[in-house]
Order: structure tokens, then C-alpha cells, then sequence
């Protein structure tokens, strides 16, 4: 069969499944229990595609990583997950002044970066992220790129999280994710703290 016709044969399949796609629903009336599934199918379809579209629309496919269970947030909140890195804690991570979380640059633009949407490259501005730890806090903060080309978590928030932890310079240290919330879209962090024990 040449491509034109066979063009042509689709076409007329395509066509044929509509009208009688229209007609099975001009024909069925459906209980409203019937209906209540066939709303909560659509809302399930409908998540599925939003998670096809993040997909598709993500600047770089980015490798699934496991991620420890994280109280109020189910496996199938978590979209996209990527390799995580342990970070040790220095001194200019816990000044207040500083208010921020140092990140690893090369670790970021190979495996964090990827996770970013088209038109979430550009962290120069600054990304809002939610961070949560392993008890299920959450702490609103900032993902940039300062000027002196580092990334960070920034934001009073990461001196509430270091306070929270009661974290300490050189001896501890925190296991950095980053993921994206299925429900909400929104980028996330998940931070995991290793402390060294006295």
C-alpha cells in the first residue's frame, strides 16, 4: 500500500472511531454512579497527562533516583527525583548573616539543573523551592545563583532549618535532593541530616 493511501485509510479510521465515538455517548445515559467514576478517571487522566506534560517540558530528562520516605509526602507525590549529595556543614553555611546553604556547583549543573522546566534555567533571580526534612517539616527558601557563581539554598528559613537541626560546622553534615512535587509542580528539596556522634 502507497503512503497516500495509506494517509487516506487512517484518515477514514480516525473519522469512523469519532462518529462513533459520538454516538455510543449521544446513545449511553449514565447512572450517577457511573458518573462519578467517569469523573474521577478523567481527574486521574488528567494527573497523568500534567505528569507527561512536565515531562515533555523539562530542559533535560534527569535521572530517577530513590528517595527516602518523607512524612507527608507519598512516592507518588514525587515526580522527578535526582542524584542526591552529601554536603559537609563549614562555618560560612551556619553565620546568620550569610543565610544560606552552599551547594555543590558541579553536582547541581549535572544533576540538578536537568530537573529545571523551560524557563526555570535562568536561576539568577531565584527559584522559590520548598524544603523539607526527614521529619516532615517544610521550609520555604530560595534555589539561586549568586554572583560570585555558586549556587545556594537561601532565605532566613535555612537558619530556621539549621537551627531546627542544631547543626554544627565541619561535624555534620546534610544529604541534599532535589525533586519535583507531582500535586503542586513546584521544585523541592529534601535534606537528610548526618550528625556525628559524641
Amino acid at each position: 500500500m502507497n503512503q497516500s493511501v495509506e494517509n487516506c485509510t487512517m484518515k477514514q479510521r480516525s473519522s469512523f472511531d469519532y462518529k462513533m465515538k459520538r454516538k455510543v455517548d449521544d446513545e449511553i445515559s449514565f447512572t450517577p454512579g457511573e458518573r462519578e467514576v467517569a469523573r474521577i478517571l478523567l481527574s486521574m487522566q488528567k494527573i497523568e497527562d500534567e505528569k507527561r506534560r512536565t515531562y515533555n517540558n523539562n530542559a533535560h530528562p534527569a535521572p530517577q533516583i530513590n528517595i527516602p520516605t518523607i512524612p507527608g509526602v507519598t512516592n507518588n507525590d514525587i515526580l522527578f527525583c535526582c542524584k542526591p549529595f552529601v554536603k559537609k556543614l563549614y562555618p560560612t553555611d551556619l553565620e546568620p548573616g550569610q543565610s544560606r546553604l552552599l551547594l555543590n556547583k558541579n553536582h547541581v549543573k549535572t544533576y540538578f539543573l536537568p530537573l529545571l522546566k523551560k524557563g526555570e534555567e535562568d536561576v539568577r533571580e531565584g527559584i522559590d523551592v520548598v524544603v523539607y526534612d526527614m521529619q516532615g517539616n517544610t521550609f520555604n527558601m530560595i534555589f539561586k545563583y549568586w554572583s560570585e557563581k555558586v549556587y545556594v539554598l537561601s532565605g532566613g528559613r535555612w537558619v530556621n532549618f539549621s537551627q531546627t537541626h542544631q547543626l554544627k560546622a565541619i561535624e555534620d553534615h546534610v544529604t541534599v535532593w532535589m525533586f519535583r512535587h507531582s500535586q503542586t509542580n513546584q521544585l523541592c528539596f529534601a535534606l537528610s541530616v548526618r550528625k556525628v556522634q559524641t
